[in-house]
């Protein structure tokens, strides 16, 4: 194991690789040999899947993470799956050079050995990662940009965590775990139902706890109410689509990712991405005529 050489399987495709930084993804189908396959990773790498996903290290608990929040793990540590949707799991991954990813977590005062859960991203935040690898994909990014660019996630990723880690430390020990599982279930479940009217005691029978102590516990590990967590992930889709041009039309992928109306959306979105989604439509199809332009 080096920074040099990658294990990759067959559902691995190595999309940037540079002296400081890759860049990867792992596209696998819930019935391949290789997603229940635990592994030991190449890199210090930080993930973010677009499908929801289980994920054990080293033999410990299965935590829940969801499309577009942001995981880390070290190299060396084993990583299982386990199903959390029909599809699978595609996962982008970026590696950093283990010297610049030590020395980020030693700045930040963050532990070396633990990595912790799940990292729930704002929709701006998140919106950096997708169209870095969007543009990634299609070749038009050079070497200067992709590693800055990785780089700078990492910090602020590593910011954010720090941040977080503050929040949930008065937990501790049994108590911890117990509500980290919890807020887990929680997550999957409203994850699962993203586009369901579903209601707060809905979402506690399926965590397995009292509607008091779930509003409490949810809000100190991830910083939001559930209202506001589903409204997020509802954003990440939204966002997913934009990114992709696939032209659907504004109102019908309102309704399908569970907001009111058109109005509804653009109102939400522009709050949260400062911009409204048919600007960001726009904005990302004329960056990419120009950016296509610059090749030809």
């Amino acid at each position: 194991m080096s920074w040099t050489q990658d294990n990759l399987t067959s559902v691995e495709k190595l999309l940037f690789a540079s002296a400081a930084v890759k860049v990867g993804d792992f596209v696998c189908a819930a019935d391949h040999p290789c997603f229940a396959v635990s592994e030991s990773l190449d890199n210090d790498v930080f993930v973010m899947p677009k499908m929801p996903v289980w994920v054990s290290r080293d033999d410990g608990d299965f935590r829940f993470v969801e499309p577009g929040a942001i995981v880390m793990h070290r190299a060396g540590q084993t990583l299982s799956r386990r199903q959390a949707a029909d599809a699978g799991e595609k996962t982008y991954w970026f590696g950093v050079h283990p010297d610049i990813f030590l020395d980020a977590l030693l700045r930040h005062e963050l532990p070396t050995d633990r990595m912790g859960g799940a990292l729930l991203l704002l929709p701006q935040f998140r919106y950096r990662v997708a169209q870095l690898i969007r543009r990634l994909e299609i070749g038009m990014l050079d070497r200067l940009t992709v590693e800055e660019s990785v780089l700078e996630l990492f910090f602020d990723i590593c910011a954010l965590r720090a941040k977080r880690q503050q929040r949930i430390e008065a937990s501790h020990g049994a108590t911890k775990r117990r509500q980290r599982r919890l807020v887990d279930r929680a997550r999957a479940y409203i994850d699962a139902n993203l586009n369901t009217n579903i209601g707060l005691e809905t979402v506690a029978a399926a965590a397995g706890t009292s509607l008091y102590h779930l509003c409490r516990v949810f809000r100190r590990q991830t910083g939001l109410t559930m209202h506001a967590y589903r409204t997020q992930q509802r954003l990440w889709h939204v966002t997913e689509h934009l990114l992709q041009g696939d032209g659907e039309n504004l109102t019908n992928l309102a309704l399908e990712q569970g907001f009111s109306s058109h109005s509804h959306l653009s109102r939400v979105f522009q709050k949260q991405m400062g911009l409204s989604p048919s600007a960001l439509r726009n904005r990302e199809g004329r960056q990419t005529c120009v950016l296509s332009r610059s090749f030809l």
